[in-house]
């Protein structure tokens, strides 16, 4: 196999007391650590850096079998870098070798959009054409992160890969608001995607570009990230809107024979869609019927009148709700279910009264 190679020398006024907390940040995110006659060795999957203190600086070199693996690699060391050095050291990181030049993430794809649909009064599903989309074709990582331009910029401005390996953001001016949204459908083949959009009246990035979308608008997508569908004998499911669209893409990719629950939080009737699933799988909607969204507990009402039952195999539990929610799923599932047998994913999507800027801070926080 033929490999990728990049090197930087970065600039440090102690490079054994960043290295250290780099190594050990990194471990905590799956990569392997060795180190042998003054080498440090960090495999991330694939690729692999070695590393070296010199007086004044940190020796890094990269080899990966493709570029978004070796660029994924460089910014994981830059990053760390810059994050543990000391508060104002003049720090300088300059890479040579493959890649080196300014471009984008290689996660990074532009789409345009090409149609639009709407599901129900409040959900609607935005279609859009992109290249090399085979990468976001998954089931066990369903969410992307959505570059939203500023409206009314004539051309999108996208952030870029810098010579030194980090992010460098467009002026604050023409940056895309960043939002996470599920790949609905995908046909990475054709190069076309959807992803559905709820339509709020107090309307974030997301939900503003959604109710004015047009043909030929376009926006970036980055990922996949996330975690999603489980193998398991039977399921349990809980989501209110904002977790639908992750809901049913995996309810119409269960296995013919699987059995279990979904119970989905909706406005009202309007909002029920025809969802595909197993004969197995019922689907219970709960409707708010003019309550606010994040003011009731109908979901884990639902939940509370459940049985546990042990012995019937292993069960997925998989939730996506308003944080409240979250916490009381989050919960039960450490109550109940059984180590070593059933599993869960249990993911705080919003919060009441809080903006997503301020919630996603909240859960990086707690991590």
């Amino acid at each position: 196999m033929t490999m990728l190679r990049a090197a930087a020398r970065i600039t440090l006024p102690d490079p054994v007391a960043v290295l250290r907390p780099l190594c050990e940040h990194l471990v905590e995110h799956e990569a392997e650590v060795s180190e042998a006659d003054g080498v440090t060795t960090i495999l991330f999957g694939d690729s692999r850096a070695e590393l070296r203190t010199e007086p004044g600086s940190l020796s890094v070199v990269i080899e990966a079998p493709d570029l978004a693996r070796l660029q994924g690699s460089k910014f994981a060391i830059a990053s760390h870098a810059v994050e543990f050095a000391p508060e104002g050291a003049a720090l300088t990181i300059r890479w040579s070798g493959d890649g080196a030049e300014p471009m984008l993430p290689p996660d990074f794809r532009v789409l345009t959009v090409t149609g639009v649909e709407q599901l129900t009064p409040r959900m609607r599903r935005i279609r859009f054409r992109g290249g090399e989309l085979a990468r976001y074709d998954s089931l066990e990582a369903l969410h992307v992160r959505l570059f939203i331009p500023p409206a009314g910029l004539a051309e999108p401005v996208w952030p870029m890969i810098g010579a030194d390996g980090l992010l460098q953001s467009p002026p604050a001016e023409q940056r895309p608001a960043i939002r996470k949204y599920t790949v609905r459908e995908i046909d990475a083949a054709a190069g076309t995607l959807a992803i559905d959009f709820v339509l709020h009246d107090d309307a974030g990035p997301g939900s503003a570009f959604a109710a004015r979308v047009q043909a030929g608008d376009r926006i970036g997508m980055a990922g996949p990230g996330g975690r999603g569908l489980k193998h398991a004998e039977r399921y349990l499911f809980l989501a209110d809107e904002t977790g639908l669209p992750a809901l049913a893409r995996m309810l119409e990719n269960l296995p013919m024979s699987a059995t279990g629950l979904a119970l989905v939080e909706i406005a009202d009737a309007a909002e029920r869609q025809p969802l595909a699933m197993p004969d197995g799988v019922s689907l219970r909607w709960l409707h708010r019927d003019g309550a606010a969204p994040g003011s009731t507990s109908l979901l884990t009402d639902a939940l509370a009148t459940l049985d546990w039952p042990a012995g019937e195999g292993s069960l997925y539990l998989w939730a996506a709700c308003e944080h409240a929610a979250f916490r009381e799923i989050r919960a039960a599932a450490r109550q109940y279910l059984r180590p070593e047998i059933d599993a869960h994913l249990v993911v705080s999507y919003w919060r009441a009264g809080v903006s997503e800027e301020q919630h996603a801070a909240e859960k990086r926080k707690a991590a």
